[in-house]
């Protein structure tokens, strides 16, 4: 994004080493980008005040949501079940809504969005295209959404969505995407997330634009 490409490949390789690493750091004090700032909802709140003693209630076994609960709680080598952290941070959740971290991220992005001139959204979307499946990416793609801000969509490569590639799962499955299609192990969460969608069609239509763009 401080780059001003639509692809993260190649600067995902550079990250690798210590020289890879330097000759971008060249590249974006030659952009004057070096200092651009972002906000990443991820590192700005307390992990260990939330989540990192658990994996979080299971959903009904047989599930698509049980799936994707039961692959998230596994290391993706290995398929061993991750280790919980064994910190005494009491843990606080939506059920104490006032000092919970984790229900504010929209009111941080509606914040953002009004007082930070040029503020926008950059979504680095994975290789599998995962996230436009997972609640919580989508809720920040709707809260964007609801406060009219810049958004731009970061790919690995734009070459899975040209029309002549060999493999057109991923095309047909972003061209089929619907909001209303994501996973939650909460079904209230989700019932939630989409009643804040004034128009969900349209939102499906904007989000498709916005993956695609001038792409495929």
């Amino acid at each position: 994004d401080a780059l001003g490409g639509d692809e993260y490949k190649g600067v995902a390789g550079r990250l690798a080493s210590e020289e890879g690493l330097g000759k971008l750091r060249l590249r974006l004090k030659s952009a004057g980008t070096l200092r651009k700032r972002y906000w990443i909802c991820s590192f700005c709140i307390n992990q260990h005040s939330s989540i990192c003693s658990s994996f979080g209630r299971p959903p009904l076994e047989g599930t698509i949501e049980h799936q994707r609960w039961d692959a998230n709680c596994r290391d993706t080598v290995t398929r061993q079940l991750h280790p919980p952290c064994p910190c005494s941070e009491p843990k606080i959740l939506n059920d104490t809504p006032d000092l919970c971290e984790l229900n504010k991220f929209d009111s941080m992005m509606a914040l953002l969005s009004r007082d930070v001139v040029g503020f926008g959204q950059v979504v680095a979307v994975d290789r599998n295209f995962d996230l436009f499946s997972r609640l919580w990416c989508i809720a920040e793609l709707v809260q964007a959404y609801v406060s009219h801000m810049p958004q731009r969509v970061l790919l690995a490569s734009s070459s899975v969505l040209e029309l002549d590639n060999e493999d057109l799962a991923i095309y047909t499955k972003l061209a089929n995407l619907k909001v209303s299609d994501c996973c939650a192990t909460r079904a209230e969460d989700k019932a939630a997330i989409l009643a804040k969608i004034p128009d969900v069609h349209q939102f499906d239509a904007q989000l498709q634009a916005l993956i695609f763009g001038d792409r495929g």
